[in-house]
């Protein structure tokens, strides 16, 4: 069987790996949106709907950047 500070630190390891998931995906749409951005396509669904996860994304990653977590 498993120890409490077993079971927390897995916990805490699957926690760290999904928010940095989160924050590189982040990364990863807010980069594709620069690139669209240059090629001047603003204007496309694929940028409409970047922009709204990105938005999305950040609100989700706020409370961790608060608290100095990212």
């Amino acid at each position: 069987m498993e120890s409490v500070d077993q079971v927390d630190s897995e916990r805490l390891a699957r926690f760290e790996a999904a928010l940095g998931r989160l924050a590189a995906e982040r990364e990863s749409v807010t980069a594709t949106l620069e690139a669209l951005r240059a090629q001047n396509k603003t204007r496309t669904a694929t940028y409409q709907q970047l922009t709204a996860r990105k938005l999305t994304l950040k609100a989700a990653l706020a409370p961790f950047e608060e608290e100095g977590l990212l």
